[in-house]
């Protein structure tokens, strides 16, 4: 059986300029709003990876059309030196965006799990001033380029305790018993109910509420898939 909606179009919380944290570690909401962003404003995304968060078979499951993976670029690192750099490049480095892609149009970077690889023992006592760095670094590029920052931590901890003075918007999304909900100090949505046969981390589920937005997308840009650019 089907999940049934009450409203006929599912509501997502909109991403606005500035750093929008979210708080969860869950597989498919931050997903979710990246490819709803992406459909919604046509605009390219800049994906910094951590951890296996851009992988393309999910994205592709996610997403209603494969034509939105087009649209988003994913550089991935593997230790904290590495997601420092690529923070960085944001700001002006060409190598970042390979020669086929206008940074000038830059409409959505993302950063899960920010925290992550400065937490390694590697890091030894670089790992706290890299990630501030690392932060500071995206708080500039949501400037530069007027466009929102979307970011996740992996723990909620002292460690983390910079983003919290850093953020324009909070996003949790709440498992609640009967579905999942996306809250904010100025966004609620209604729960998304399960129905029978839906569990509520799936990547299924986040696809059947991007599939239920449809009818709200402007037209789908052209067949693709994300562009690995480091």
């Amino acid at each position: 059986m089907q999940t049934k909606f009450d409203q006929p179009i599912p509501d997502l919380p909109s991403l606005e300029p500035g750093v929008t944290l979210l708080e969860s570690t869950k597989p498919g909401p931050l997903q979710t709003l990246v490819v709803d962003h992406v459909l919604l404003e046509r605009e390219s995304a800049w994906w910094i990876d951590t951890f296996g968060h851009a992988q393309t078979e999910p994205l592709s499951e996610i997403a209603p059309s494969r034509r939105a993976l087009d649209r988003i670029n994913v550089a991935r690192a593997f230790t904290g030196y590495q997601h420092n750099t690529l923070c960085k490049r944001l700001l002006g480095d060409d190598s970042y965006s390979g020669n086929d892609v206008d940074t000038d149009v830059v409409g959505l970077i993302v950063a899960p799990a920010l925290d992550g690889f400065y937490r390694d023992d590697e890091m030894g006592e670089q790992g706290q001033p890299l990630f501030m760095q690392s932060l500071a670094k995206l708080a500039a590029a949501a400037r530069r380029y007027d466009c929102p920052v979307l970011v996740s931590r992996t723990r909620d901890d002292e460690f983390t305790a910079p983003i919290d003075r850093l953020v324009n918007q909070r996003l949790e999304c709440e498992s609640t018993q009967n579905g999942p909900r996306f809250t904010g100090e100025e966004f609620e949505t209604l729960v998304y109910p399960l129905g029978d046969g839906w569990v509520q981390t799936t990547i299924a589920f986040w696809n059947h509420i991007l599939e239920k937005r449809k009818p709200i997308y402007p037209k789908a840009i052209g067949p693709g898939s994300i562009r690995e650019v480091a």
